[in-house]
């Protein structure tokens, strides 16, 4: 999903440009802040472009009857219901410490995204209620009625579903994405053009564009979505010079870059578009040697047009002489015919340059033996040996620079649940189902015995506690504050009054502000942190640091290490208990009983 968002924006012209977040190829705070700033500027100069040709009498340009637009708002649903999912897991209990706060900041936009726990506020509820008002309602989202609806088959929105799904699928890996994760979250939260030109033509056919008045006005640059995005950004990457060091900046700064583009492409250009059969074009334009290799063609070009005009060999759709002649004017399209060049049999056989032709007139007994030194058919022959099929999987690895990690690795760390939340149990999917089941049909329909609930209300007087039960007491503090965590996940299953309700006791438990009838937005950044459930953890972690000499624990995982000898593994299985499926049951029992409780009289 990341190499085919990044072989999207180097193939596709729109985003090989100044404009394109890769422009900014070392990462300064000034420097994204100021290219945020002016492509804002250029979405309010075509916002006041449309507006003047609209006043000169122009009709809408989206929608030309309200049947379209209608329709157009079924088929954005299924992106609709997800939005703000791809922070759906960040700021956990294995989230970092020293992370927690740029994932909080992170986590407060889809927060806001569910209307901070009203649910006339919650954005899946707003959409719902707008194609109620238009008469073409849709099941829940996370239902299997809204995946087999009619709707789907009177329209194309193949790329609205990629979107939906590749938002859910990034949300899952908030660890090993998370540099990847601020970047989606810092395009996706941008005020667009689009957004404005959808309010204003929605508004002309006589359809109710609150929904989309509401993303205009959260996600402003200067207070709501945008500013917060782009301030968890510079956040993180301060964080990262401060605890790994300059070069660590630099790699996740790519690792950002790739993450805004996958917002900026993710379907738009589908993984079945001819972009994805072109990984040679997309090697020889990431690679330095394309650099190289343009530079030598066009030095021969400008000493060799004319000699070819009557040569029959063709390079693509071009003469070699016409393909020489574009290639002196190839300031703009030399990548283009590169790549026209790359895809050219038998003259390169991409990643292998012995066999290709070019190479063997370029060789003794060639006819162009000596016009290229041995240092230019070098770069030549390397160039073409990195062309190799089935290349693009690899493009994320190669341009953030990382280590590829197998399926196996990636699956044993989502395995350990004090390293990775949401936790992916050692199970097939059969048994999973299986056990879930049976919590179910074993807790059906039981009424909720209330005659023990005194005893839980009931306080005792505190004793003091030894201090050789403290890491016990802090391993159970920091699994206990797991327990909700992943009830909020998908916006579309959060809309309904116990999860707003979890939702706020979350919001709580976090330290963040009371919520009121206006969203907190930068003034929630810019306060002094109220302590969080974790905190009070920390301290006792320190405490205990103080007690038995040993360093203050960074992670969850380090938590656990500390208290091995103290039954650790039963503490593992406390987490796994409630992190399994069975959590969906789990929420419904207990949660509604905690909020009788919560309720005034």
């Amino acid at each position: 999903m990341f190499s085919h968002a990044l072989s999207v924006a180097l193939t596709e012209p729109e985003y090989r440009n100044g404009s394109s977040i890769l422009s900014l190829e070392n990462y300064t705070a000034e420097g994204m802040l100021l290219f945020l700033r002016d492509k804002h500027e250029k979405t309010l100069s075509g916002w006041s472009d449309y507006l003047e040709r609209r006043k000169q009498g122009g009709g809408p340009e989206l929608f030309a009857t309200p049947e379209q637009a209608k329709a157009w708002l079924v088929q954005q649903a299924p992106v609709k219901f997800v939005d703000g999912a791809w922070l759906g897991h960040v700021h956990k209990i294995t989230t970092p410490f020293p992370l927690r706060s740029v994932t909080k900041h992170a986590w407060q936009v889809l927060s806001e995204e569910l209307g901070d726990g009203d649910p006339e506020k919650h954005h899946v509820t707003l959409y719902r209620k707008l194609l109620e008002s238009i008469g073409r309602p849709l099941p829940d989202g996370h239902s299997a009625d809204f995946i087999h609806a009619s709707e789907w088959d009177r329209g194309d929105n193949h790329g609205i579903w990629e979107a939906a799904v590749g938002q859910l699928v990034i949300s899952l890996f908030p660890h090993e994405f998370l540099p990847e994760i601020l970047g989606f979250n810092l395009h996706f939260e941008e005020v667009r053009l689009d957004t404005m030109q959808v309010a204003h033509e929605l508004t002309h056919h006589g359809i109710d564009p609150y929904y989309f008045l509401i993303h205009i006005s959260i996600d402003n640059a200067d207070s709501g979505h945008t500013a917060m995005a782009s301030h968890a950004v510079v956040q993180y990457l301060d964080v990262m010079r401060a605890t790994e060091g300059e070069a660590a900046v630099g790699h996740a700064w790519k690792r950002i870059q790739v993450g805004y583009i996958l917002s900026q492409t993710l379907g738009c250009y589908t993984c079945t578009s001819n972009v994805d059969s072109e990984p040679s074009s997309l090697k020889s334009l990431r690679s330095a040697l394309s650099t190289q290799v343009l530079d030598i063609f066009r030095a021969k070009a400008s000493v060799s047009h004319g000699i070819h005009s009557r040569s029959r060999a063709c390079i693509g759709p071009y003469a070699l002489h016409e393909w020489l002649e574009e290639t002196i004017r190839m300031e703009s399209n030399g990548l283009d015919l590169l790549t026209i060049l790359s895809r050219a049999k038998p003259w390169v056989v991409a990643g292998n340059s012995r066999k290709s032709l070019l190479v063997r007139e370029l060789s003794w007994g060639g006819r162009m033996f000596g016009a290229f030194t041995k240092k230019e058919v070098t770069t030549i022959c390397q160039w073409i040996d990195v062309l190799k099929p089935g290349s693009e999987s690899s493009l994320y690895w190669e341009f953030t620079q990382r280590q590829p990690v197998t399926s196996q690795e990636a699956v044993a760390e989502l395995r350990d649940p004090a390293s990775h939340h949401p936790y992916v149990p050692a199970t097939d999917a059969a048994s999973i189902l299986h056990t879930f089941d049976s919590n179910m049909t074993m807790n059906a329909g039981q009424r909720v015995d209330f005659s023990g609930w005194g005893v839980l209300t009931e306080h005792s007087p505190l004793s003091t506690i030894s201090c050789a039960r403290l890491p016990d007491i802090i391993a159970l503090w920091f699994a206990h504050i797991s327990l909700l965590e992943n009830t909020i996940d998908t916006p579309s299953r959060t809309a309904d009054p116990v999860h707003l309700s979890i939702l706020r006791l979350l919001r709580a438990q976090a330290g963040f502000c009371t919520e009121s009838d206006i969203v907190a937005g930068m003034d929630e950044v810019r306060r002094d942190s109220c302590t969080s459930l974790v905190d009070i953890g920390l301290e006792l972690a320190e405490k205990l640091s103080q007690i038995a000499i040993s360093a203050k624990p960074q992670t969850l995982k380090q938590v656990f290490l500390r208290i091995d000898k103290y039954n650790a593994s039963l503490l593992q299985r406390y987490l796994l208990s409630y992190w399994h499926m069975r959590y969906v049951f789990m929420r419904m029992l207990y949660m509604q009983l905690f909020i009788i409780q919560l309720q005034p009289y």
